[in-house]
């Protein structure tokens, strides 16, 4: 595997790791930063669904090249699916990260949405059923859904060869490097809860939700880098 592009050089990944931890920071920066940042359709969640977006439009590149470049079998059918479905997973949540722009355009909740809707808002992650559910909550899945594909799967490629190779026929096989960077990143949020923990102030979201916002902005960005990964390998083969 030729290692020549960006993707493998130490500097990018040092500037994403200096850049997660300094957005954590700003739990402690007091009511006028916190204000411009954290809440809905401010700096984080806007940088969320952006790369999101961008991620979205890298997978939905990939397809292209996927259709142009892959043979018409079996597997490589499957492999066209996943860089298809993967886009139309990442557009899907680049458009729930911002209620599909209902605050922005100003429209409002159709009545029977906002009955089931914990937050009232033009969104399906805000369902009450599914937050009330252990298994079903967003957040739970979204997680196990970025350790299996960016964490654990590049894990077992990176030790077994076959597995790689195999594997790789269906899917992209993301490179473990940004895989360590979701670890950072997961590890960074569990910090913030004991470092700002009495240096949060702002009153009007929770620490906990404020965590969480910053988390996932983090790693929307990080997977800006997953989806450019993934079209770097295709252009590879």
């Amino acid at each position: 595997m030729k290692q020549s592009s960006f993707l493998f050089q130490p500097a990018v990944y040092i500037a994403i790791a200096v850049y997660i931890a300094l957005a954590y920071f700003v739990l402690a920066m007091g009511n006028n930063w916190i204000a411009a940042t954290i809440p809905e359709d401010h700096y984080f969640e806007l940088v969320g669904a952006f790369s999101f977006l961008v991620t979205s439009f890298l997978f939905f590149y990939g397809f292209w090249v996927a259709r142009k470049t892959l043979d018409n079998s079996s597997a490589s059918l499957v492999k066209k699916f996943v860089y298809l479905a993967l886009a139309v997973l990442f557009l899907f949540g680049a458009g729930e990260e911002i209620s599909w722009g209902q605050r922005i355009l100003g429209f409002q909740t159709p009545e029977p949405l906002s009955e089931v809707n914990r937050q009232e808002e033009f969104n399906l992650h805000n369902l009450s059923a599914w937050e009330a559910s252990d298994f079903l909550d967003p957040d739970r899945l979204f997680d196990i859904f970025w350790f299996l594909f960016a964490v654990l799967t590049p894990a077992v490629a990176l030790v077994a060869p076959a597995f790689r190779k195999f594997a790789g026929k269906f899917i992209p096989i993301v490179f473990w490097g940004i895989g360590l960077l979701f670890l950072y990143n997961y590890l960074w949020a569990k910090l913030a809860k004991v470092v700002f923990d009495t240096a949060y102030v702002f009153e009007r979201i929770s620490f906990q939700q404020a965590i969480q916002e910053v988390k996932e902005s983090n790693y929307a960005i990080i997977f800006i880098l997953v989806g450019l990964y993934a079209v770097w390998d295709l252009n590879q083969s």
